[in-house]
């Protein structure tokens, strides 16, 4: 086939055309903006920019996202002082790049190092976390900044302690998680509280190579925190964030228990609706005054009003001696039963005498419990509770002091029985209350009996629908008799239950758990916890595998969330798990390993009672 100089001349155009507009294309797709440092990429430059710059780290965003708004300007300091580009991407914008990188939250950051990945962000979320996770990773040269957190060793550890007034000591294992997602957050702490010139240290201990310091520091699960002041410790029960860990530690470099100066001082410092604690000093250089600030120090986040004066005023008004210590009941709650105060002053007192005290004395003969004061001031069982519409602001306290009376009427006729009672508002435990099967009851007040036995007794809306001083008189009639049905949360028992691992609920808990026959190892979990996923396949394999040989060991699991247990098997987290040998059922051991199967059946042999007589049967 032969070709003019014509068609030739019009090929080598469209070639030249087809070339030249691939350049243009390519052209448009290397432009992007820039804000604030940042490069905006989109579903037309992603690809282009990525082949330019094969290493660099983007966020996938969502405008209307907090998490997202909070990191932004953190990104943007980022990117002046890390050495290859920060981009960002709106996922809700440039939908194909969230759907090809499966972006399923928000934010999400990948990373991308010489053409490679992207492997997932999993650093800090401020600048200086960025700059480090990102430098360690593309500068060979890099050297992050020495840890605020100080290594602790049985070496050091006295001499850290000993240094230091208030320290904040983690007790962890290298293969716990809840210990790494923790580890930033804890030096990005040490790091505030040393810019801000603070004297609080935090430190930290691998207590599966400390032995002893987790021994002696009573370390059972991990991570354990554990504040030491002036070489006395006490548990931390404050946040897991930098900043909380930070506000909670610079309270706890107050003094727990405020000076009062002055009259006016105490009357000011006086709480209206909770116990208000005032020592009585002449002198703060004795051993009355020193034991009263170790009881406030271990009772911080129980009782927030503390004090201590040596005000004469004060002294006389309260008929008050040295060294007395005087609990103050709120106006609110008085009632011709009981005293308005009681007061407590004994020769060569403890810290601990003062916390018996304390805690003995801690509310009113009826008080308001609240979800916020049930752990501190409601913990004594057994404990009786009558939940209306409780509202004693100044509009409706008349109302809620008419029932109150009628309770305390009752009330005054069991104080010899060491029954504890409270009202408490329907709706703020509403919930409580629906568990119980009292949601719907059609009463104006509902009663539940805590018990000694950690077990909840409902009053039967069938049995008792009369008025509120009939229906109390005869439900603690019925309490004291022995004669209550408790009420126990518990799905439907398996009709088939014949795999390895036996299924708990409420109402079979007793028969498989407290069988007297058997040692039982128990799993709690919760359907939607991964850890516990993880974990079911390995427990079955075990619970199979000592079918044969440890036929009086039986491996159980529960589901926590809609099941009630005995309250000596608290859960706190999941999986949560016990060991309940035979003779042993009211004490249960806490396991606090790993989750690896040799070291469970290790801890099986070590507690066993009717399981793993012999030794090598492991």
């Amino acid at each position: 086939m032969f070709f003019d100089g014509r068609f030739i001349a019009l090929v080598t155009l469209l070639l030249v055309t087809t070339i030249h507009s691939e350049e243009v294309a390519s052209d448009d797709e290397l432009n992007y903006e820039m804000e604030e440092g940042v490069v905006v990429l989109t579903d037309k430059n992603f690809d282009a920019f990525l082949k330019k710059n094969p290493s660099t780290l983007v966020k996938f965003y969502a405008p209307w996202c907090g998490h997202c708004k909070h990191l932004a300007p953190e990104y943007e300091k980022a990117s002046s002082k890390v050495s290859i580009p920060l981009a960002k991407v709106d996922a809700t914008v440039e939908t194909e790049l969230g759907k090809r990188f499966e972006i399923q939250g928000y934010p999400t950051l990948k990373f991308w190092k010489d053409g490679q990945g992207p492997t997932d962000y999993d650093g800090g979320r401020d600048e200086a976390g960025i700059v480090e996770w990102v430098e360690s990773r593309v500068d060979p040269n890099y050297k992050p900044p020495p840890e605020e957190v100080i290594t602790l060793t049985t070496e050091n550890f006295d001499d850290f302690i000993s240094n230091n007034e208030l320290v904040l000591v983690e007790f962890y294992a290298p293969w716990c998680g809840h210990c790494k997602k923790l580890a930033p957050e804890y030096e990005k702490a040490a790091q505030k509280l040393k810019a801000q010139g603070s004297k609080v240290r935090l430190g930290k201990v691998d207590a599966t190579i400390e032995k002893d310091l987790g021994t002696k520091y009573g370390v059972s699960g991990y991570p354990t925190m554990k504040i030491i002041r002036n070489g006395r410790r006490f548990d931390y029960n404050g946040p897991r964030e930098a900043a909380g860990i930070v506000k909670y530690m610079t309270e706890q470099s107050k003094p727990a228990a405020t000076k009062l100066a002055k009259l006016k001082d105490i009357e000011r410092f006086m709480s209206k609706d909770d116990v208000t604690i005032i020592g009585f000093f002449a002198t703060e250089d004795s051993s009355a005054f020193e034991a009263f600030s170790d009881s406030a120090e271990m009772l911080r986040e129980e009782f927030k009003t503390m004090g201590h004066t040596s005000d004469p005023a004060a002294f006389k008004k309260w008929d008050a001696k040295p060294n007395d210590i005087i609990i103050f009941y709120p106006a609110l709650f008085h009632s011709k039963f009981e005293p308005k105060s009681r007061t407590y002053n004994k020769a060569a007192a403890t810290s601990e005498d003062l916390l018996a005290f304390f805690r003995e004395h801690s509310a009113p003969l009826v008080g308001k419990m609240t979800k916020k004061n049930a752990a501190t001031r409601y913990t004594k069982k057994p404990l009786v509770v009558v939940y209306y519409n409780a509202d004693f602001s100044v509009q409706y306290r008349e109302g809620s002091e008419y029932w109150r009376q009628k309770v305390l009427n009752i009330a005054q006729k069991y104080q010899k029985d060491k029954y504890r009672f409270a009202v408490a508002d329907e709706e703020e435990f509403s919930k409580e209350l629906q568990e119980l099967g009292l949601g719907d009851s059609g009463l104006e007040h509902n009663v539940v009996v805590f018990g000694y036995d950690g077990k909840k007794y409902p009053m039967n809306p069938e049995d008792f629908d009369g008025e509120l001083d009939e229906n109390l008189e005869g439900f603690m009639k019925q309490i004291s008799s022995g004669k209550a049905k408790a009420h126990v949360k518990s799905a439907p028992a398996p009709k088939d239950d014949k795999g390895p691992v036996k299924t708990v609920v409420g109402s079979n808990f007793d028969k498989i758990v407290n069988d007297e026959s058997k040692d039982v190892l128990i799993e709690f979990y919760a359907p939607w916890c991964g850890h516990c996923k993880s974990f079911e396949p390995k427990y079955k394999d075990l619970a199979q595998s000592l079918k044969k040989t440890q036929p009086n060991v039986v491996l159980a699991k529960m589901d926590a969330t809609i099941n009630d247990a005995p309250s000596q098997f608290a859960v706190e987290g999941f999986p949560t798990i016990y060991f309940a040998p035979s003779g042993k059922k009211t004490e249960p051991i806490k396991y606090s390993g790993n989750r690896d199967l040799e070291d469970l059946k290790k801890f099986m042999a070590k507690h066993g009672v009717k399981s793993f007589q012999k030794k090598d049967e492991l």
